[in-house]
Order: C-alpha cells, then sequence, then structure tokens
C-alpha cells in the first residue's frame, strides 16, 4: 500500500502553498516528485494493470472539466451552475461510478479562467483527475470529500508543473 502516497499530494500541495513554497521551482518539484513517486507506487503494485475503466475514467473526467469550464466561462453561467449542470446530465446519462467521475471533472473545471488561460492544461487536469480517481479507488472509501480533494489536486499538480499558481 506504498501508494497511498498519493493522499498526501493535497495536503503537501496545500502546505507549500500556506507557506508560499508552491509557485517556486523547489515547491514545483517537490509536489511533482511526490506525484510521480506516488504514481509509480500504484503502477507496480501487484495486479496493476492499465484497465479500460481507468482510460474511460480519465476521459469522463477530462470531458466534464472542459464542458464545465467551457460552460462557465464562455457561456458565463458561473462555476456553480455550470457544475451543477454537468452533475445532473451525468447523473441522468450515466451509471454508477462513471457518474462520480463526471462529478469529479465537474469539480476540476470549476477552475478560474485565470488559472487556465488555454483549455490544454485543464484538459490535462481533468485526465489526471480520473486517473487519480482509479489509482486511488481503495483509499479513503468512505471519507467525505473524496470526489474535490482528488479533483483540487489534480489541479494544484498540473498548475505547479506549469508554473501557473
Amino acid at each position: 500500500m506504498r501508494y497511498q502516497i498519493l493522499i498526501l499530494l493535497p495536503l503537501l500541495a496545500a502546505a507549500l502553498d500556506v507557506f508560499g513554497l508552491l509557485s517556486t521551482t523547489p515547491g514545483r518539484l517537490v509536489v511533482l516528485a511526490v506525484l510521480l513517486v506516488g504514481l509509480w507506487a500504484a503502477v507496480n503494485r501487484p495486479g496493476f494493470r492499465v484497465t479500460a475503466r481507468l482510460v474511460r475514467s480519465a476521459a469522463i473526467s477530462g470531458a466534464a472539466a472542459l464542458v464545465t469550464f467551457l460552460l462557465s466561462t464562455r457561456l458565463e453561467l458561473g462555476a456553480v451552475v455550470a457544475s451543477g449542470l454537468v452533475g445532473l446530465l451525468g447523473a441522468q446519462v450515466l451509471k454508477d461510478r462513471d457518474q462520480l467521475v463526471m462529478y469529479l471533472g465537474a469539480f476540476v473545471g470549476m477552475s478560474s479562467a485565470l488559472r487556465f488561460p488555454s483549455l490544454g492544461p485543464l484538459l490535462i487536469a481533468g485526465l489526471l483527475g480520473g486517473a487519480l480517481f482509479e489509482l486511488s479507488d481503495e483509499l479513503w472509501v468512505g471519507v467525505g470529500g473524496r470526489l474535490g480533494t482528488i479533483a483540487a489536486a489534480a489541479v494544484l499538480v498540473v498548475l505547479s508543473v506549469m508554473g501557473g499558481i
């Protein structure tokens, strides 16, 4: 269960941000290192395979992030209304886990246009969120705030790597 280091990612990023270190080069490297070590441990755990479910979750989360962001910024609906619409759409169209992943992507898409002036990094954050959801499948079971925490981790990682924090 070494891949539980992924749990530390949002906590570490928040701590670095509080002390003003997240936007520095060493801060970005620390976040990237923790992400890579956590992903490496998750991928190297016994029985891990890149499955269709992982790819599907990444795609759903990425698409939901883009749709939410575009509804929020281009149609000026606001982040809360856009996220709610995407969440309702997911609840009507998708089943079970896919609904959760779509809502996770909607949380990623609630990001500010000031942080994501282009759609590419936002899409990467959405894809990463869906992948982290699957990689942390056995973690945080029954814990409230799981989707928001994963979404925040994905956004923080992408922003810290691209220097946009």
